[in-house]
């Protein structure tokens, strides 16, 4: 039954593909309006945002978001071989980064965070990286930075189709299937994937059982830490004309895994845990009068199982409606009003009905892009949150970008902001059993944001630099600490990030050699100001990534390398020590009457370097993958 979705999805489709593969999306400079969120880059013109390399992406589709980012971003993923990622920007939490799929942020009402090693890449069709607190564009929780998830429209005419697999060591397998059919006016887009994997890798264990008698380590196979997901989004899109369409995503995602027993614990009867996630967007836009109009409407149901005990299940369903309406004052200013309204009923077997039954959150936006001054772009955007029973911050944020200098073929500009950002405690900090804090404070920051950026582009080569600057400073963190009896929801701290961001990329053509390559680095201090200003756990001071892209005719050449500095893992301040890690893949891309068969070969970790990302929980040395991908593509008329 593993297979079934996608085996009938690829019989039913096969017969009618004759033509050109889809042709690849160039990840240019260039990147407004590609998206069912477009409007975050508009109305934030001197905020960093990065998309990663869409031909790496291409390169390791298979992969889940975890990976992704550890690969591509210097910004640092604490998790152990596959059960649990979180995302932490800047040194803040995992609770302080918003995932966004549309109009809906992804992570758990009841955590405050998603499992990114559940998030598929292959279903999306690029990614985007926001760094620093946006809570004025994307509400709550928006403090440490923003993961977008991107749906670019095609328009498709004709079909067109993908057929993935790959295998692995370890266990590994991976199937995905695409397939796009449309009329130019109207397109559907299917897509589903299944992933699993054993874990079985072995590892060198100084925690095993003898170690007291016996202080040097064992070689040990890993057990109990397999994972299984499964993953379906269906878009259903509709042109009514250039000006107007309708779109909608349904995602579903079944996700099971063992939860990784620690070094000192290694068994083969382990937890298991089940995450099931619905999730739908549907959304209009108007253009063709002076306002351009945008309504939506979603419903997530989110539900996790843990060791198949449905007493113990955790449920929440939301309701969510968007309205939005802009109106360019004149050819350089526009103004945005809106409004998002949330219902959310919880079903959680901890949670007392006579505390919490339901909630609703109305977000109330105004956005307004002005240009001041010659080659000077500004935006303002205010926010205000009303939640049930709960008093949320206002929420101000003034960006700016300047064009310093610039020809034809290259650009200086200079950009800043200052800006209020916000995350209210989640339904676990207020509600869990008497654990739980009902008088909770949201957390509150302010952040500062400065950078200079530069870009030369000629014909099909570019090279851009940035160097950013920032400082952020939150109030009333949120932390579980122990209280008088258990451990308990408290505001504790204020804790204060700053540093400085370094990245560089490069795009260059040399007849038939094509070659791009990048960098980024990231030093960040992140102390704990109720704490004699230690670092905080799991931030490292240092991180940062290079990788190089080479393609010649048919062949490719890619290369990744990540820097993970060292680490506190507990208050005490025990470290883990730095890691430095590498891959490197090949392709052969085979095209035969313009259809397309790619063979790729991955090598991770090529130097079987041994690290924990996770204090105690030990991560996989080197691996091998092979993947083949097939493009049929039939153009419509």
């Amino acid at each position: 039954m593993r297979y079934l979705l996608l085996l009938i999805s690829l019989l039913a489709s096969c017969s009618a593909f004759a033509g050109n593969p889809e042709s690849m999306i160039i990840d240019t400079v260039h990147l407004e309006g590609v998206t069912l969120v477009s409007d975050y880059r508009k109305f934030q013109p001197g905020a960093k945002i990065d998309r990663l390399d869409s031909q790496l992406l291409k390169g390791m589709a298979e992969a889940n978001l975890d990976q992704a980012l550890s690969r591509l971003s210097p910004v640092y993923v604490k998790g152990n071989a596959g059960g649990l990622s979180t995302i932490r920007f800047r040194g803040t939490s995992a609770n302080h980064t918003s995932i966004r799929f549309g109009g809906i942020d992804i992570n758990s009402l009841t955590l405050g965070h998603a499992n990114t090693s559940g998030v598929a890449t292959y279903l999306f069709d690029g990614i985007s990286l926001q760094y620093g607190g946006s809570s004025a564009i994307n509400g709550s929780g928006s403090i440490g930075g923003t993961i977008y998830l991107e749906q670019q429209n095609k328009w498709t005419k004709g079909q067109k189709l993908n057929f993935s697999s790959t295998i692995g060591s370890f266990g590994e397998k991976f199937y995905g299937t695409k397939i796009y059919l449309g009329k130019g006016n109207w397109e559907s887009v299917t897509k589903a994937y299944w992933f699993q994997k054993e874990n079985n890798f072995y590892f060198n264990n100084p925690f095993h059982e003898n170690s007291y008698t016996n202080p040097s380590p064992v070689r040990e196979r890993q057990q109990g830490a397999a994972i299984e997901n499964k993953g379906f989004l269906q878009e259903l899109n509709y042109r009514f004309n250039a000006g107007a369409n309708i779109k909608s995503s349904f995602w579903y995602e079944d996700n099971w895994h063992e939860i990784q027993p620690n070094m000192a614990s290694n068994k083969t009867s382990p937890a298991e845990l089940q995450d099931n996630n619905f999730r739908s967007w549907l959304e209009y836009e108007n253009h063709n009068s002076p306002f351009l109009i945008k309504i939506g409407a979603g419903y997530v149901h989110d539900e996790q199982l843990y060791q198949k005990n449905e007493d113990q299940l955790i449920v929440t369903d939301r309701l969510l409606s968007e309205a939005s309406a802009s109106y360019k004052t004149s050819p350089g200013s526009e103004i945005k009003a809106g409004a998002l309204y949330k219902y959310i009923v919880p079903d959680v077997y901890s949670y007392s009905k006579e505390v919490i039954d339901y909630e609703q959150q109305l977000d109330l936006y105004l956005s307004y892009y002005f240009e001041p001054l010659k080659d000077l772009r500004a935006t303002v955007n205010v926010r205000q949150m009303l939640v049930t029973n709960f008093k949320a911050p206002f929420t101000p944020a003034l960006l700016l970008e300047y064009k310093a200098a610039g020809t034809a073929k290259q650009q200086l500009s200079l950009t800043g902001g200052l800006s209020r950002s916000y995350r209210i405690p989640t339904f676990n900090d207020r509600y869990w059993g008497t654990q739980g804090n009902p008088n909770l404070k949201p957390e509150a920051g302010i952040n500062l944001e400065a950078g200079l950026g530069y870009l030369r582009q000629m014909q099909h080569n570019h090279m851009r630099a940035k160097v950013n600057l920032f400082y952020m400073d939150v109030d009333n963190w949120i932390q579980w600490s122990p209280g008088s009896i258990d451990w308990e929801a408290q505001n504790l701290n204020r804790v204060v990030s700053k540093g400085v961001e370094l990245q560089v990329q490069s795009r260059l053509h040399l007849g038939p050699l094509e070659t791009e390559w990048g960098g980024n680095y990231s030093f960040n201090p992140v102390h704990d100001k109720d704490q004699k200003n230690k670092q905080m756990i799991y931030a490292p001071r240092h991180s940062g990534n290079i990788y190089g892209d080479l393609k010649w005719k048919a062949l490719g050449l890619s290369a990744d390398a990540s820097y993970t500095g060292q680490r506190l893992h507990n208050k005490v301040g025990d470290t883990l020590p730095a890691h430095f890690l590498t891959n490197l893949s090949a392709w052969y891309r085979f095209k035969y009457r313009q259809q397309s068969l790619r063979l790729t070969a991955q090598v991770l970790n090529i130097g079987d370097v041994d690290y924990q990302n996770e204090a105690y929980y030990a991560m996989p040395g080197r691996s091998f993958k092979l993947s083949i991908s097939i493009d049929l593509h039939n153009e419509g008329r």
